[in-house]
């Protein structure tokens, strides 16, 4: 797959990592015009994106040049298969309309097949409650699979990554989950990628369609320890 033919539809992130600390930030791709005067970018494959922006501890964080002297790595899946391109950059040009626009620079234009997912999304919208102390947010699936969920809320909410959160999934279903990522989409609402462990494995499968619960024949380890939620040496910022 070429960067170049990135969209929505592939879910990319951005993978930023240094040592042993890693974030996964996603990109909105949008289509960018060069003027002829950034013709000299033509040697390097890329992509145009919306400004990149993130929650990190209930504050918004936009990437900007100082995240291009760590590692990073740009994600995307198509059909079964996902792609990655290392050692990524993202610059900001002034665009043939002469606003400034946002560019995944790669010196390769196909990516690496690579794998990322243990499991299947599965395409479900449920509405949810997210949980964090004595706040409660409405909110709706996007995706749900066996080890984690992907949630939409309609306007911006401050949660906080290294404090406990779960998610009620009503039914008398409520799991504690890890926010791992998250990203403003077009329309102004906020999307966070979120982790489940194994340990609760049986309460997705009441979720998800029992004929595949059956196939994969989930069971909870009962030795498992409960997730309390975002250790904080997972994410820190290091800039």
């Amino acid at each position: 797959m070429k960067i170049s033919e990135v969209t929505t539809l592939n879910k990319p992130y951005i993978r930023v990592s240094k040592g042993k600390k890693k974030i996964d930030i996603p990109i909105i791709p949008k289509l960018v015009l060069l003027p002829p005067s950034r013709m000299n970018l033509r040697k390097y494959a890329f992509v145009g994106c919306e400004s990149i922006r993130f929650n990190f501890k209930g504050k918004i964080v936009k990437l900007n040049w100082a995240f291009n002297h760590n590692r990073m790595t740009l994600y995307c899946t198509s059909g079964r298969q996902a792609y990655s391109w290392n050692n990524i950059k993202v610059i900001t040009v002034s665009g043939a309309n002469g606003k400034k626009e946002h560019l995944v620079i790669s010196r390769k234009a196909f990516g690496d097949e690579t794998e990322r997912r243990r499991h299947k999304r599965y395409p479900i919208a449920r509405n949810v409650i997210i949980l964090q102390g004595d706040n409660k947010f409405p909110a709706t699936t996007v995706d749900i699979s066996y080890g984690g969920v992907g949630i939409t809320v309609k306007k911006q909410i401050n949660l906080i990554p290294s404090q406990p959160i779960r998610v009620d999934f009503g039914d008398g279903i409520s799991v504690p989950v890890r926010l791992v990522r998250s990203t403003f989409r077009g329309d102004g609402s906020e999307l966070f990628g979120c982790s489940i462990s194994s340990t609760y494995r049986p309460e997705m499968a009441k979720i998800l369609r029992a004929e595949e619960a059956i196939e994969i024949g989930v069971k909870r380890n009962p030795k498992e320890k409960e997730d309390a939620g975002w250790s904080q040496t997972s994410i820190k910022r290091w800039h």
